[in-house]
């Protein structure tokens, strides 16, 4: 029996039995005529009543495949709906670890830059960065050790060069204070700044047979060799002024704090400013000390001239007495002509001079 023939005999099943023949179950009692149990229409013809209700029977199972379409549209709904759910709340979990990710590199970023350089003398990885830290053994006024930038692309300057820099560079203008700002700073500070410049520099140790040491720069110039360089501001080097013509504290303030220092051991530690120093020899450093000693020799003889002729012209304005005049004016054209001599000496030697700072007993050179 076909699935038409069981469907169309479903409506007159009989659990106890199912023997009767086909035609008891579908012709009418009255007329003898075939029905189709799907619609009640009457059939001459068992073939008839068949077709008809096969006409229903795939209207029935098209209404069943409608439903079981309107059910899996339906489970489809739920399931795009919970994958849509499942998706939004993974992009909010990415999105919130994206945050957080950010948000932590930032603070790894500022905690580097205040402590980071603390804990690795390199700088970068694979040595990218075009600079390296290291750190000597010596330490700052704060107590904290002497950090020193070295560029890899720094090179040696010329005397020129290094003169140009140094004019420019304005680390001689802070002050020297104890427990503040003192020379291992100063010379820290002078380093740094030079190797940013491209300039190669080294930061110099000096211990002294007394006292304590000192602390310095040097470069290796390409055309006067070794050059030391001592930039410590005021208020440290005990400072000696030409003042013949009573210039007073006027001078201290002209002076110049970048200075040429003069280094070698069993020496005394001697230094001229940069506006003075033409060479690093310290051949040249004891020429200019002999110099200005000589500068020294000649303003007491003039001070004490000008004291006689003081004392003789016992202040009048007037000498009426012939012989005593041209005495009178001959010591002053006398104080003229050695005026103008420790003028031009002056002019030569500079009118800051720097007393000498001990001898020295030992060098460090840490490039």
């Amino acid at each position: 029996m076909g699935l038409a023939d069981r469907d169309y005999m479903r409506w007159d099943y009989n659990s106890s039995a199912k023997d009767e023949s086909f035609e008891s179950h579908t012709k009418e009692f009255d007329n003898g005529r075939f029905t189709c149990t799907g619609c009640g229409r009457s059939y001459s013809t068992k073939e008839a009543a068949m077709e008809c209700f096969n006409t229903h029977y795939y209207e029935f199972k098209g209404f069943k495949d409608g439903r079981r379409s309107s059910s899996k549209a339906s489970r489809h709904n739920k399931v795009k709906s919970s994958i849509k759910n499942t998706a939004s709340k993974i992009s909010k979990l990415l999105w919130s670890g994206v945050k957080h990710i950010t948000l932590l590199c930032i603070i790894g970023l500022f905690a580097y830059a205040f402590f980071g350089s603390e804990y690795s003398n390199e700088i970068g990885i694979g040595g990218d960065f075009p600079y390296h830290r290291d750190y000597i053994p010596y330490s700052k006024a704060s107590g904290s050790q002497i950090c020193l930038i070295n560029y890899n692309n720094a090179t040696d300057p010329t005397w020129d060069e290094l003169i140009v820099f140094l004019e420019k560079d304005d680390t001689d203008e802070e002050l020297y204070l104890d427990n503040s700002f003192v020379c291992a700073d100063f010379a820290e500070m002078l380093h740094n700044n030079a190797e940013t410049s491209g300039i190669k520099t080294a930061w110099v140790g000096v211990d002294f047979t007394v006292g304590e040491g000192h602390a310095l720069n040097a470069f290796n110039t390409t055309d006067k060799g070794l050059v030391y360089v001592d930039c410590t501001g005021e208020w440290f080097s005990p400072l000696v002024m030409a003042d013949f013509n009573d210039l007073g504290n006027s001078v201290a303030a002209e002076c110049d704090y970048d200075m040429i220092a003069y280094v070698s051991e069993g020496r005394e530690y001697g230094l001229i400013s940069i506006e003075k120093a033409t060479s690093p020899e310290y051949s040249f450093y004891e020429t200019y000390t002999n110099r200005w000693a000589e500068f020294d020799r000649k303003l007491d003889a003039y001070n004490s001239d000008v004291e006689a002729y003081d004392n003789a012209l016992n202040g009048r304005t007037t000498i009426s007495n012939s012989t005593e005049y041209a005495k009178l004016n001959k010591m002053y054209n006398d104080l003229e002509i050695q005026s103008t001599a420790l003028e031009q000496l002056e002019k030569e030697l500079g009118m800051c001079w720097w007393e000498p700072l001990g001898i020295v007993a030992d060098i460090e050179v840490c490039w």
